[in-house]
């Protein structure tokens, strides 16, 4: 829990595949997507790597309340291989600067096929980036809710360094020296604007 809000427990349905709004050469993914627009089911699919190529993933959107929606990303036999919900939080500016204090806030955000970590589906083939397209789907969000992309979640410890090395965030309450008691969670993390734009062109963005 960040900020008082309510996260919302959710098991991923699989979702039939419809109209298909944007493309990339022949192959029809998120570029151009106002992914906000869409309605709940498939809206496009993604670039990954897999193996030493590539593949196409399907992705699908559900809204799980107001301002609250979950995304997953399936392969072609309607298995699972991502998710995340997201929730958009609107705040008032800062008083002070005039600072855009709104973000979209990161949950459950998995890759199932990922082998040694918690959550892997030993039936499912590895891809990679799928944190990363998860990511940048939130950050889109960020965007087009008016949030500037700002974008924030709770880490796991074995996750920290990855975002921190590769996507740039940064801890909100770093631990500091000597306190043994912490008031604010430290793998409470967000993107610096410095990050923004690397992240939504890493691995050649949606």
């Amino acid at each position: 829990m960040i900020n008082n809000i309510s996260y919302i427990t959710y098991t991923t349905p699989v979702y039939k595949a419809r109209k298909r709004p944007s493309f990339k050469g022949n192959i029809p993914t998120l570029t151009h997507t106002n992914i906000g627009s869409c309605l709940e089911g498939y809206i496009g699919k993604i670039k990954v790597r897999k193996g030493n190529g590539e593949s196409y993933l399907n992705v699908f959107k559900k809204h799980l309340g107001q301002n609250a929606e979950n995304y997953t990303i399936q392969n072609e036999k309607n298995q699972v291989i991502g998710n995340v919900n997201i929730i958009i939080v609107k705040t008032p500016p800062n008083p002070w600067d005039g600072k855009n204090l709104s973000y979209v806030f990161v949950d459950d955000l998995r890759n199932f096929s990922r082998p040694g970590t918690p959550y892997h589906n030993p039936e499912l083939e590895y891809f990679k980036d799928i944190g990363t397209r998860l990511l940048q789907i939130a950050q889109r969000r960020s965007d087009e809710a008016l949030c500037q992309g700002n974008i924030k979640l709770i880490s796991m410890n074995e996750s920290m360094n990855w975002y921190k090395n590769i996507i740039g965030m940064r801890q909100e309450y770093p631990p500091i020296p000597g306190m043994k008691f912490r008031i604010h969670n430290p793998n409470q993390m967000y993107l610096p604007p410095e990050s923004k734009e690397p992240l939504s062109r890493l691995q050649g963005g949606l």
